[in-house]
């Protein structure tokens, strides 16, 4: 019942900050051995949907959609004796983008750079950030396809601007001479 293309993840709540506020969550992913591993301190706290206390499959909502609710052109033309300037702008309004980059550099699982957001990473008890600790391979999932990386991909952008002037010529074999320059993806 949703649209082709939707983002289907983990829905998020922040970072445990504390020991004592990730024991009192108890919630858990089971490993491939079967073995329950409990969310710690410095872990995203991922939202337990089904509300059985285990982290899964059953989990994943719909945490966005690539589609617009609006997109489209305005066109705007100002003409003054021989000047004339043609202006273009598109935009999109209440898509969503997943962003690839930022999970790959912000991820924390890995040996590959990553962004300067990783310097506030959560790093002792009780720190209050936005960004999980870091544990090479990931154990516990803390960069798995969730509303971490969803964004918002609305724009309206300065697509063209051209400026032209019709030099008046009245010859038999040419009406007139137009001189221009245009710029393209001037503001986004």
């Amino acid at each position: 019942g949703e649209s082709i293309g939707a983002f289907y993840g983990y829905k998020t709540d922040g970072v445990f900050t504390t020991a004592t506020e990730a024991n009192q969550a108890a919630i858990y992913q089971v490993d491939a051995t079967g073995k329950k591993e409990y969310f710690k301190a410095g872990d995203v706290k991922f939202v337990d949907m089904t509300g059985e206390g285990e982290i899964n499959d059953d989990d994943k909502v719909i945490i966005g959609n690539p589609h617009p609710d609006l997109y489209g052109n305005i066109f705007s033309k100002f003409t003054y004796k021989n000047w004339q300037l043609d202006v273009l702008f598109n935009y999109s309004l209440g898509n969503d983008a997943y962003n690839y980059y930022r999970q790959q550099l912000e991820g924390g699982s890995n040996f590959f750079n990553q962004t300067k957001t990783m310097l506030n990473r959560w790093t002792y008890d009780g720190q209050q950030t936005n960004t999980p600790r870091i544990v090479y391979g990931d154990p516990m999932g803390n960069s798995r396809f969730s509303d971490r990386w969803i964004e918002d991909a609305s724009f309206l952008r300065l697509k063209k601007i051209q400026l032209a002037y019709n030099l008046p010529l009245s010859l038999s074999w040419l009406q007139g001479i137009t001189v221009w320059g245009a710029a393209e993806n001037l503001l986004t």
